[in-house]
């Protein structure tokens, strides 16, 4: 009886933990996604760039978000790898000496991004593991 309780408290830990990380995940997309969207039309009414620059900046991170929707656990370790790409695009654009504050905002909500979908996939495999 006692062994069945702890695994009904470790689950429901991990449920909290899931729903975390779930939350976590939604908010480092959306703040992503509005950095990205700022950056790229600052640069568009600078003319340092053209319009196409900014979808292609975006369109990345948007094609995520049936995973987002649907709680699919492998898009999120795509994500993960996603959010590494932005922190290395941003970190790129810092080292050339383009670095602004919207460029290291970009690299902190991009590494929040990766950190929060990789702590979703882990405890989510975990949850999925004690489930069965």
């Amino acid at each position: 009886m006692s062994d069945w309780l702890d695994r009904q408290a470790e689950r429901q830990e991990l449920s909290k933990a899931v729903a975390k990380a779930r939350r976590a995940v939604w908010l480092a997309y959306g703040a992503l996604l509005v950095l990205l969207i700022a950056s790229g039309l600052w640069h568009y009414f600078q003319q340092h760039a053209q319009a196409a620059a900014l979808l292609v900046r975006i369109l990345p991170l948007v094609l995520f978000l049936p995973t987002l929707l649907m709680r699919r656990r492998r898009g999120h370790i795509w994500l993960t790898a996603l959010g590494l790409l932005y922190v290395l695009q941003g970190a790129m654009i810092v080292s050339k000496g383009g670095g602004s504050v919207l460029v290291f905002a970009e690299i902190v909500a991009a590494g929040a991004l990766a950190v929060a979908a990789f702590c979703y996939v882990r405890w989510r495999g975990r949850l999925d593991r004690n489930a069965s």
